[in-house]
């Protein structure tokens, strides 16, 4: 099968329950592997995540350069700013790649961020 792969950017997102090291690694990594098996990546250009405020415990990008052996990546993360309303405890990331996809993965309480308010 032919695919036309272009850069593109996937978004993904996660949460919380509590900011704990083991539930912030197991749930990143669960993300990661969602957004890898719904996509057909060719090459990761860069990694950004975003994280709440309230998330302190543990940086998503160290734990992929950890777990996942991804030290050739170029990551950067980021607190997000606190608006009104905010959810709290959620964990973003937006992969820049070459892809033939650009399917977006929300997990947890994280599902709830693209429902529209009535």
């Amino acid at each position: 099968m032919d695919s036309e792969y272009k850069i593109v950017g996937i978004r993904g997102a996660t949460s919380l329950n509590e900011d704990h090291p083991i539930e912030l690694t197991e749930n990143v990594i669960e993300l990661w592997n969602e957004i890898m098996n719904k996509n057909d990546i060719s090459r990761i250009i860069s990694v950004i995540f975003s994280v709440t405020p309230d998330i302190k415990s543990l940086n998503p990008a160290t734990i992929l350069r950890e777990k996942l052996d991804l030290n050739n990546v170029p990551f950067m993360s980021l607190e997000e700013a606190s608006f009104n309303d905010s959810r709290k405890k959620i964990i973003r990331v937006l992969i820049i790649c070459e892809s033939s996809t650009q399917n977006f993965v929300y997990l947890h309480e994280a599902k709830n961020l693209r429902t529209k308010k009535e």
